[in-house]
């Protein structure tokens, strides 16, 4: 069944809590700490403005001074952070599936996730092997590359692929939206999606859809070095993939009833 969540169109009348929460977005793992001059810059405002937006996020407890000029988020965000890994509760119950399917195909397994424009791993098995992806649960990624994001985005129908690309900034290549485009009913029919060097380089991946009650709630991958699949492995990896995804959607739809 395609997905019918439409996107949200640019709420009139909250420019300044847009900004506000621009600010919050700003900060990452690769930039804990910010300073005025940096926010002002990257949302686009004045330093005056800067200042009294950063002075609404302290009255809020959401930032606090780091006491060399930077700010940096407070412990009071990891409340929002536990909420929502409680939210995203798809990917624990498949745990042992996951590690399994490591485990035969000898490659990394991943649960995937929508998260409005973006995916998201949830939920991820590493191999032993010397050579491993780096990647961690909770890493966005766009959704048109990758197998899993790209199953996601079919999952979703054309229509909201299109919308989907219109909203984009930076507004991809058209050769790249076209190509996803004459992708969707490909990934649609087979059941299946895979990727060569489209995320990371090098990395090669295949994913498939996992089900509720036939709505796509996630997509199941199993992703590792190109130069370690050959034909023959890519086969195997692909067989796995589908069987488990399957047996995913049977595990999550029995609990969801």
């Amino acid at each position: 069944m395609k997905g019918t969540t439409e996107p949200r169109g640019r709420t009139p009348g909250v420019d300044s809590a847009r900004r506000v929460l621009k600010i919050l977005l700003l900060f990452s793992e690769e930039r804990p700490g910010l300073s005025v001059e940096e926010i002002a810059q990257e949302v686009d405002i004045s330093i005056p403005s800067a200042y009294r937006f950063l002075s609404l996020l302290r009255e809020m407890e959401l930032v606090e001074d780091n006491g060399d000029g930077t700010c940096i988020l407070s412990p009071r965000i990891l409340l929002l952070a536990r909420s929502a890994e409680k939210s995203l509760q798809i990917g624990k119950p498949l745990r042992p599936l996951i590690e399994r399917l490591t485990r035969s195909t000898g490659e990394a397994a991943l649960v995937i996730q929508r998260v409005g424009d973006y995916a998201t791993c949830v939920e991820m098995c590493q191999t032993d092997n010397l050579i491993r992806l780096s990647f961690t649960p909770g890493q966005i990624m766009s959704l048109y590359r990758g197998a899993g994001p790209k199953v996601l985005l079919a999952a979703m129908g054309e229509s909201w692929a299109l919308r989907y690309f219109e909203r984009l900034n930076p507004f991809p290549p058209q050769q790249e939206r076209e190509a996803f485009l004459a992708e969707i009913a490909a990934i649609t029919a087979q059941g299946w999606s895979k990727s060569a060097a489209e995320v990371d380089e090098g990395v090669w991946a295949v994913a498939a859809p996992i089900k509720i009650a036939d709505r796509v709630v996630a997509a199941l991958s199993v992703a590792g070095p190109q130069f370690r699949i050959d034909e023959q492995r890519a086969d195997h990896i692909l067989k796995e993939v589908l069987s488990s995804a399957a047996e995913a959607s049977r595990t999550l739809t029995t609990r969801a009833g």
